[in-house]
Formats: structure tokens, sequence, C-alpha cells
């Protein structure tokens, strides 16, 4: 980041904060009846029509079904033509059996706060911009904001933002690797396995003998790549050559240029074993995660934001140099397309769980009262940098300069 940024003044910080406030129990509500209503991954029908109501009932111009997906929508507000356009995403699929151990309805709901909070100043100030907010579902092994993404979402936007729940720390952004999904499957021909082998064609030693060129790549991979894989079916019967074989296979790696490197390396596999056996192949790649491109510009502001003003202390929020040693994420984030796309953080707050992530403690965590003052004060934190892109010019172009940057050494800016 350049230059210090001037914060919000403390009037309109109070406001912010008094906004949310005021809608706490209402947003409590909504939290837990996403919480106690899990739903899967692009089956979330009731997540979906219960925040996109909700927002309509406001007066929020609301789009249902959008960019691909059945269960996504598209909230807009403003009061006055022109000026930028921010973004708060809200996620609210479950994961399977679990339920919310991932902590999505507080992801959703703290991103309400801040869109109510910045609907508030802007009719109370007539200030122009846009707000949005992005329902997307799928996030859960779906790469749901992927096929947004291609679909035209986030495009045209100055800035998109979010948070997440974690089980006992806080951080001003978040870092993923990125992971790319690919589903195999390997055609052979059945035969009789004892009287007529040679008449087969056995899918099941394709699909074995790509597991173990796969074991034998992993050795040659660098620092932060990794393949994970499993076999889901190779056969039915011992006395019969099987005809059909499939798996389910992730790369991952630290950037999407890495990841693209690596690709060449493990997709050559699955050929080699399909000829190498006289079957066929066919590779489904699916899920995109991309990794998350974090905005300096916005995880400082947001840092100093609770830091100064939220109640937060230093030590609990660790600076973005600490962030990157300590709490480099090893999993993935679909958020990771919308900060390829525009300027955006996935800041993360502390819900005091007993376990990580995807487990029955961090579920139990993200129902409480701790989780949910937690989301709100980030959502408080989100609507004031928000409110920096939509009102401070320098603030905004400082944050567009770094974005750009970020995006040529990726290789993806297009001017």
């Amino acid at each position: 980041m350049g230059d210090h940024m001037i914060l919000q003044s403390a009037d309109v910080i109070k406001e912010i904060v008094s906004t949310i406030d005021d809608a706490k129990d209402e947003l409590r509500l909504l939290s837990l009846e996403i919480f106690n209503n899990p739903e899967l991954i692009f089956k979330e029908y009731k997540g979906c029509k219960l925040l996109s109501d909700w927002l309509e009932n406001r007066g929020w111009t609301v789009n249902r079904g959008v960019y691909g997906l059945e269960t996504a929508f598209e909230a807009k507000f403003s009061v006055l033509e022109g000026g930028r356009t921010v973004c708060f995403n809200a996620e609210y699929d479950a994961l399977p059996g679990m339920g919310h151990a991932c902590g999505h309805n507080l992801i959703a709901t703290s991103s309400l706060a801040s869109a109510i909070a910045l609907e508030t100043i802007l009719k109370n100030h007539q200030i122009p911009g846009t707000i949005v907010v992005m329902g997307t579902p799928g996030e859960e092994s779906g790469g749901g904001k992927w096929i947004m993404a291609t679909n035209g979402a986030w495009k045209g936007f100055d800035a998109c933002v979010m948070t997440h729940g974690m089980r006992n720390f806080s951080t001003p952004l978040c870092l993923t690797k990125a992971s790319w999904k690919v589903r195999v499957r390997f055609h052979g021909l059945a035969a009789h396995a004892a009287t007529a082998p040679w008449k087969g064609r056995n899918a099941c030693d394709a699909i074995v003998q790509a597991y173990s060129a796969i074991a034998m790549l992993r050795q040659h991979l660098e620092k932060g790549h990794s393949i994970q894989g499993c076999i889901l079916e190779a056969g039915k019967a011992s006395n019969i050559v099987p005809d059909y074989a499939e798996g389910l296979f992730s790369i991952r790696a630290p950037t999407m240029k890495k990841l693209d490197e690596l690709k060449p390396r493990f997709e050559p596999i699955f050929k080699a074993a399909a000829d190498a056996t006289g079957c066929t192949v066919e590779l489904e790649w699916t899920a995109l995660y991309e990794d998350v491109v974090s905005n300096n510009t916005l995880a400082e502001q947001y840092r100093d934001y609770m830091v100064q003003h939220l109640g937060v202390e230093p030590e609990q929020m660790p600076t973005l140099e600490e962030s990157r040693v300590l709490y480099d994420q090893p999993g993935c984030s679909d958020f990771g397309s919308c900060s390829y796309i525009c300027p955006g953080i996935q800041a993360m707050f502390s819900i005091n769980a007993t376990d990580f992530p995807h487990s029955i403690g961090f579920r139990e965590a993200s129902s409480g009262e701790f989780a949910h003052q937690e989301a709100l004060r980030a959502g408080q934190a989100n609507a004031l940098v928000c409110l920096d892109v939509l009102t401070n010019d320098k603030f905004a172009e400082e944050m567009k300069k770094e974005f750009i940057e970020a995006m040529k050494e990726a290789g993806r800016w297009e001017a």
C-alpha cells in the first residue's frame, strides 16, 4: 500500500456501527434460519429465497437464478446515478452430513450487515454509487463463484469483499491455493477374465496405472504443489475384465500461474495409461478454485478500522506481513475467481471454535452468539472499507493500481 489512507469520520463510523447494531437481532434470526436448514451444493433454495426476499423487501432490486446457477442471486441498491460499484458476497451452502460446519450462515449475515449499513449511508448522505449483494451458492466442492465468473459475474465492479469465520484467529486477508478438480473416465472392453482375457481391454488396469504414475510425479513436485485423488469405480466382478473405471483427482498449487504449469505434466498421464491398456479416456475438468489475490490496500484499511475504531486489540489482528507467514491457508476458496476480476479481500474473524472448519466443534460455534457478534463486527469493517471505495478517489485509485499490477504479474491483465 502507498501513503497511509484517511479513515472515515467518527460520526460516519458511529452511524455504520449503530445501523448494524439496530439490525443485529433480525440478522441473528436470518443466520439461525440458514444454520437450522442446511442445504447442499446448488440446492440452496431456502437460503437463496430467504436472503433475496429480505433484500427485496428493503427496496433492493433483486434478480434470481443469475450467472448460470439456479440458487444464485444479485441484489442492487443505489440512490443516485453514477459513482463506483462495490459488492458483498453471501454464501449459504452447507456440508454433506455436517451442516454449517464451515460457518457460511455467518458469511451471509456479515455481508447483509455491510450492505444495509452502506444502504443507510447512501440514503442519509445522498452519495452516488451502487451496492451489490451477490448470492453465491456451491462454495463447498462446486466452485460456484468460478461458474458465475465464467458467466459474467463481478465484471465492471470496483471492489468485492467478504469475510469468513475461522477457529481462533482473525486476519485482514486470506491467502489460499489454486485447485482444479478433474473427473477421469476410462472405457475398456468387457470379456471373461479366465476364458478369453485377450478379448478384453482392462479399464481397472488403466486407472491403477494412472494412479501409480501420479504417485511417481509427486516426488518431483515443487513445494506447495500437491495432487490428491481417489478411484471411484474399477469393476464389478473378479471374473469379468472391467470395461469401465472412474476416478476423481485434484491438483493444487500456490497460484493459478503455477497451476497452469502443473496441468500439462499431470494431464498426459491419463492418455498414456489409456494407450498402454488399449482403453479410451475422458477428462472432465470441473470446479476450478483460483488462488485468492488479496488487495493490500483494502486489507490494510480493514485492519486500521478494526484496530483503531472497532475495538480489536492490535495483537488480535496481525499485520499483512504476519498474516502471510502465520495464516497462509493450505485449502482453497472460490472467492479467488472474484479476486481475479476486481480488487478484493476475504478477511477472517475468530469464532472461538474448539476445532478446525469442517468439524462438529466448528459447526457448534457457528451458531453461537460470540460468532454472530464477530461476524457483524467484520461486517462493520467491510462496510467502512467499501464506503472508502465509493467516496475516496485516492483510495480507489491506489486499490485499482495495485490490482492492475497484480494481474499483470499473473499474466491476466486485459486493458
